[in-house]
């Protein structure tokens, strides 16, 4: 009727019986199989047995987990785990539930109930304790006498508030509270702590706001003091006490109002250095915003940095609390400085700000080194001079590839011969030269017949000076070809110049 199919391993007897007594459930109906067993194992079960029902019983047995609860301020609920259906015993199962208050002297209320785990006590004072229990039964008969359990009826909101509230201020960020305990009957519900509200009271920029940030601590059982921790120094707080029941908060206690103490200040909110000069720097801070107390002053130390990044002796100055701006004089011109900025109240110095900065350089120097290089005069000089070093090179470099040849056209334009190029008398034009064979014989002497040699007597030029010795070559056009041997031209004497100087045409000629 309740787990068909499920077989349930009951017991093991010696393999001489053939008889088994059973510990079986009544008003069940079983059915029932044997199996042998040696050393090697079981064998396969036997045939089932026909069904046999047993007798039904009372119950033997109550319900487990059995509670009282209020889920109104006026109301029991009695909850509990029913039997299953082997447990019933028979048919017809029900529950006696039965109540009454612990502190007072009425009777027992009971009620049958079946097939529900839940019965609901209206009419009950608040939060009452109750004596409950629950009993099996059925058409045979009761359950063993049940055991009692306690509940309480439903709770409602705490009706007194926690008195003699007092603060202990630890330190600027800490404080104590205590109270005194509420009664029992009072709270009206099981006690679950109290809760503690605390709020920094609003400056007068802030106190036309409608919210204010209140902040919830809570302390569990019956405590009756508790630490605040992390309070702002130089503050004003308020402060009041609840307890706290299953069902809510109670009223609040009287508010009380304390004072923290002035603590360290915050780091100024920030630091600018302006107006930089050769010898001074400007710094221009932000007060911090968490003074925590009343400035007393501003510490300022700042020291040099070289060029190599080592920090140079460390400087202390003391600003008073009411500057936002100070000067540094009789700086050094070029410099970078490092500062480290803090405030101070009564409880001490706070955080720092750190910044850097450098004083411009000295003007004379900086115009020295500037100002040279951007005059438009040095820079066209300086161009100047690169080129013509440029055409220099340019001019030694064709004169070594010319390797010092002779300029035939120059010599010949320097000491053309007059009778080449008579001047004409009548219109004072140049005679033109003739490639006929009928033309003007050369000057007497220009030429010597015998020998083909120019005479030296004849020019102040002679192409021996000009060729590697005297084995001067010319080419098939009759250009000179040869080159310096390393000896200098003549310098013709002064005043020793011939009236009639030999044309280099002539010498030409004069190998022909």
């Amino acid at each position: 009727m309740h787990e068909a199919g499920l077989w349930h391993y009951q017991t093991e007897v010696p393999g001489t019986q053939t008889t088994a007594q059973l510990k079986l459930s009544p008003y069940v109906n079983y059915s029932f199989r044997v199996m042998a067993e040696n050393s090697l194992g079981r064998s396969l079960p036997s045939e089932i047995s026909e069904q046999y029902f047993t007798k039904a019983a009372e119950p033997d047995k109550n319900p487990m987990t059995v509670e009282g609860l209020g889920s109104e301020p006026d109301n029991l609920v009695i909850t509990w785990q029913p039997l299953n259906g082997f447990e019933s015993n028979g048919p017809g199962l029900q529950y006696k539930v039965s109540w009454r208050q612990k502190d007072g002297d009425d009777e027992w209320t009971s009620v049958v109930v079946a097939n529900v785990s839940k019965y609901i006590v209206s009419g009950t004072p608040t939060f009452v304790p109750y004596l409950i229990k629950v009993q099996a039964l059925n058409d045979v008969g009761f359950a063993p006498e049940p055991a009692v359990v306690m509940g309480h009826s439903g709770e409602d909101l705490p009706m007194v508030a926690p008195g003699n509230v007092h603060v202990n201020v630890v330190n600027s960020t800490l404080a104590e509270v205590h109270w005194d305990p509420v009664p029992l009957k009072s709270i009206r519900g099981h006690l679950q702590g109290y809760r503690i509200y605390y709020w920094k009271a609003q400056s007068s920029s802030k106190r036309n706001r409608r919210h204010i940030e209140k902040k919830i601590l809570t302390f569990q059982g019956s405590k009756t003091h508790g630490m605040l921790p992390g309070l702002e120094p130089f503050s004003h707080y308020t402060l009041h006490v609840r307890v706290v029941n299953g069902k809510g908060e109670g009223p609040a206690s009287p508010t009380r109002v304390f004072h923290t103490p002035e603590g360290v200040p915050s780091a100024p909110s920030s630091l600018k250095i302006v107006n930089p000069t050769l010898d001074s720097l400007t710094l221009e801070w932000d007060p911090p915003s968490h003074p925590n107390g009343i400035l007393t002053e501003y510490t300022l130390k700042y020291q040099p940095i070289n060029s190599t990044h080592e920090l140079g002796p460390l400087i202390d100055l003391k600003i008073p609390a009411n500057k936002t701006r100070w000067t540094l004089k009789n700086l050094n011109f070029s410099t970078r400085y490092k500062f480290y900025f803090y405030a101070q109240t009564s409880a001490g110095s706070g955080s720092q700000i750190t910044e850097e900065a450098v004083t411009i350089m000295d003007e004379a120097m900086a115009s020295r080194q500037v100002d040279i290089a951007t005059q438009g005069w040095f820079i066209g000089l300086m161009c100047a001079v690169a080129l013509l070093i440029l055409i220099l090179l340019i001019v030694c470099f064709i004169r070594r590839n010319k390797g010092g040849k002779y300029p035939v056209k120059e010599k010949e334009d320097a000491h053309a011969d007059p009778e080449i190029q008579p001047m004409k008398e009548d219109d004072g034009t140049f005679g033109e030269y003739s490639d006929a064979e009928d033309h003007k014989p050369l000057k007497k002497g220009s030429r010597t017949p015998s020998d083909r040699t120019v005479k030296k007597e004849d020019s102040d030029d002679s192409l021996v000076d000009y060729g590697e010795g005297v084995n001067g070559q010319f080419n098939e056009d009759g250009s000179f070809i040869g080159q310096y041997s390393g000896k200098k031209e003549k310098e013709p004497a002064e005043g020793n110049e011939s009236s009639e100087a030999p044309s280099p045409v002539n010498a030409m000629n004069s190998f022909v």
